[in-house]
């Protein structure tokens, strides 16, 4: 069949995907311009500022790490035909228990200690993502409601045992103790924060790819998404398809927050991860669920809040820009995604 309209592969950058990012860009300079007093200035500290420095570039590649494992998680869902709303829970659990995992064994080599930080921030976030994994294999519940109601119930118990039981009293911070210093991402280029993070999110990446477009299994679970009907009659492993991605993606998500909890903060901060669920799905919806896509999607989520920052400092611009910016971009790609869906569903 040739690409025509109905069989263009949804991605980046096709003709919504640039919608997104230019009523992304243009809200940015629209918001400059009416606040800024200087917009010259506030123009050059949102889109250059960020570019100007290596610390400051470092920071941004770092920082797109944590969302682009949590955007893969989200795609994965997607391609089995579900829909992932429980990634700041998982995140915010997988960061949590990997702290005080590492705090409960101070006596660990310092990598094997880090890998084991990992990995049960990774666990923490399949934990619980499994009871709506349950819940969707055995009973075909619809997960869109189960997992943002257990992501929420999480959430507000780590904050809660995060601002009591386990918070460090000698800081000031709302915050557990801090881990042992070789349990943290090893910094690659001081003084900025760049680990080895971002290399980790584009080896899953090109791993996902892999997965989805060469495995028989990766190819049998993108039919069951599009057709689940077709699946069964082809004598797929249908069960397991319901089950295993939700789990896969909230060990992404997990692993996301262990990131975020290891890298510069060191410890389980009270709200550490400032939406990160959310922009795991806006950069997932922007990439056209292609694994390819969302490093680089997930990098120009980076830059906004970077240039966000950066326009805030140098500028007195509000950091808000960046948030309206993302806003729009989640807003476009996900009524190009229900758009696309519900062409499918017609056809």
């Amino acid at each position: 069949m040739k690409p025509g309209k109905e069989g263009r592969r949804p991605g980046f950058p096709g003709s919504g995907t640039a919608l997104a990012l230019g009523a992304a860009l243009g809200a940015a300079a629209l918001y400059i311009l009416a606040a800024a007093e200087e917009p010259g200035a506030a123009f050059r500290a949102f889109f250059l500022s960020p570019f100007a420095r290596p610390t400051v570039l470092a920071n941004l590649i770092e920082q797109a790490a944590a969302p682009c494992l949590c955007a893969l998680g989200t795609a994965l869902v997607f391609r089995s035909g579900d829909f992932n709303l429980g990634g700041e829970g998982q995140a915010y659990a997988g960061g949590a228990l990997s702290v005080l995992a590492l705090l409960a064994a101070p006596s660990l080599p310092g990598p094997a200690g880090l890998a084991g930080g990992l990995a049960a921030g990774a666990f923490a976030g399949a934990f619980v993502a499994l009871p709506s994994a349950l819940s969707r294999r055995n009973l075909g519940a619809d997960v869109l409601l189960s997992t943002f109601l257990v992501s929420q119930a999480v959430v507000l118990v780590l904050d809660w045992a995060i601002a009591g039981p386990l918070r460090d009293p000698a800081s000031n911070l709302i915050a557990t103790p801090v881990v042992e210093a070789a349990y943290r991402l090893p910094r690659l280029a001081p003084p900025s924060w760049l680990s080895f993070a971002p290399v980790l999110a584009a080896a899953a990446a090109v791993a996902l790819d892999r997965f989805l477009r060469s495995s028989r299994r990766g190819l049998e679970l993108t039919l069951f998404g599009r057709n689940p009907d077709f699946a069964v009659s082809m004598g797929f492993r249908v069960r397991a398809y319901a089950f295993w991605p939700l789990l896969a993606s909230g060990a992404l998500n997990g692993l996301a927050g262990a990131l975020l909890a290891l890298g510069a903060n060191g410890r389980a901060v009270r709200g550490m991860t400032g939406g990160i669920g959310w922009n795991g799905i806006s950069i997932a919806l922007l990439a056209g669920n292609d694994p390819r896509l969302i490093l680089p999607a997930a990098l120009f989520f980076s830059w906004l809040e970077t240039g966000s920052r950066q326009a805030s400092i140098l500028a007195g611009i509000s950091v808000d820009v960046g948030t309206v910016a993302k806003a729009l971009v989640l807003l476009f790609a996900t009524a190009r995604f229900l758009g696309t869906a519900r062409r499918k569903g017609t056809a």
